[in-house]
């Protein structure tokens, strides 16, 4: 295939990496990205944690060392416990180990960076105001619709299109089975100064923090993270339970009400939460407040059609909540690995629908899987230790949480596990189902 067509549907972090992966890689291909906003509001707001693994693909992409300045770098996380107790100093990152830092950082700056590198390739077009509305395949092209009544055939078509995917209801076969499920969580949060709180910080203890309180009710959770280069600037949140969904979640957009959930929740009379929460809380922007309700929806038994004319990726292929903070990483591995995968099948003399193009995208897919199970499994981890239990602060399960935290800490348990998120490298990892030779010829 000399000149591959190349249709990719969200120009969000994944999208936009992919195509970035896809010129170099794939020099020849005309790619056409489709993205349901307006070209005036094409990212969304808030910060992202990213991980090692997640700063290994953006340096693969060239763009890592210009976002070191904007953001927060970091190698450890601070775990406390609702009195402001030390539990445990968890090694997060650090370049000694893992060759990076992590970084803390407004999305918007990591989706500008990769915009204006992917606005710098001839061969990409961004259509904005594009809102897929289905999606049908033939042995030899693949067809996208949209609603305003156009369409686009290209020779094969990526799902980076999220949690609500259009891509993923023309993909699987019972539709339903895959739709999004809400989780019973929400996180609400804000910003502040650290000018503001850090006389409450009594213990000049380091940032970021990880606060965990003994019940759901009153707080379970509570984060406080530097989000600029001095780390002057903080994010804030909590993950609270809220078992009934909202049908909207319009009511959530009144940013007050948000506010006044965080104050029903840290700053009752019987509050037992410390001094710097509740003053973050109480001091806090209430312009600043945002929310996100948790969705999850059932991963496909693989991320590719029958004839591997479809493609899913990111939170199309498998959204998970932020309990873990590798979102945005597992869109990035996602990018590098498929882009590594599509070069080998349109380098040799097979095709997407051939045995041996269908084999490098079974291999891909069945790495991907279960690299997600790895990362469920974190989640979970972390999603467990968030949920706080029933009961007085003096509950058994709580205390038992609290001494797991530090016993798990000081016996590095929980620093190990991040090695086997962070280490990872798509560019070595594809050597296992592509070869070294393919890779090196890529290369």
């Amino acid at each position: 295939m000399a000149s591959p067509q190349v249709i990719i549907i969200g120009s969000g972090l994944s999208g936009l990496s992919l195509s970035i992966f896809l010129t170099r890689l794939i020099p020849t291909a005309t790619i056409k990205i489709y993205e349901v906003r307006p070209s005036t509001h094409p990212s969304t707001t808030g910060t992202i944690n990213l991980t090692p693994n997640a700063l290994r693909v953006l340096d693969h992409l060239g763009i890592y060392k210009s976002l070191i300045p904007q953001g927060f770098n970091f190698d450890n996380l601070t775990m406390l416990n609702h009195q402001f107790d030390f539990l445990a100093s968890i090694p997060i990152a650090g370049v000694s180990e893992f060759e990076y830092q992590s970084l803390r950082i407004e999305r918007r700056i990591v989706h500008s960076a990769l915009l204006e590198k992917v606005q710098g390739q001839p061969q990409v077009e961004i259509i904005y105001d594009a809102k897929c509305e289905s999606v049908e395949e033939s042995d030899s092209t693949v067809t996208v619709r949209f609603t305003n009544g156009t369409s686009a055939t290209g020779d094969i078509l990526i799902a980076c299109d999220g949690i609500h995917s259009t891509v993923r209801k023309s993909f699987v076969k019972d539709p339903k089975d895959f739709d999004p499920k809400y989780t019973g969580q929400i996180s609400v949060g804000g910003n502040i100064t650290k000018a503001q709180i850090q006389e409450y910080n009594l213990k000049n203890n380091p940032y970021p923090m990880m606060m965990f309180g003994p019940e759901a009710g009153k707080g379970a959770s509570f984060m406080v993270w530097p989000y600029n280069h001095d780390g002057d600037q903080f994010t804030f949140f909590t993950t609270l339970s809220k078992p009934d969904e909202e049908k909207d979640w319009k009511e959530f957009s009144d940013k007050q009400k948000l506010k006044d959930i965080m104050q029903e929740t840290f700053l009752s009379e019987d509050s037992p939460w410390n001094e710097m929460v509740k003053k973050t809380v109480e001091l806090s922007d209430v312009d600043s407040y945002r929310f996100w309700p948790f969705y999850l929806h059932s991963i496909p038994e693989k991320f590719y059609s029958e004839k591997a004319r479809i493609v899913l990726i990111g939170d199309a292929a498998h959204a998970m909540p932020p309990s873990g903070g590798q979102g945005a990483a597992m869109a990035f591995e996602d990018a590098e690995t498929l882009a590594y995968s599509l070069a080998g099948v349109l380098s040799t003399e097979s095709s997407l629908g051939t045995p041996q193009g269908l084999e490098i995208m079974s291999k891909w897919s069945e790495h991907r899987i279960a690299r997600m199970k790895t990362i469920q499994e974190l989640n979970r981890r972390m999603a467990d230790m968030r949920k706080g239990s029933t009961g007085s602060t003096s509950g058994v399960m709580f205390t038992v949480k609290v001494w797991a935290i530090w016993v798990l800490g000081l016996l590095g348990v929980l620093g190990r596990t991040r090695r086997a998120i962070n280490n990872y490298d798509a560019n070595k990892e594809a050597v296992g189902w592509l070869g070294e030779a393919t890779i090196g010829k890529l290369e």
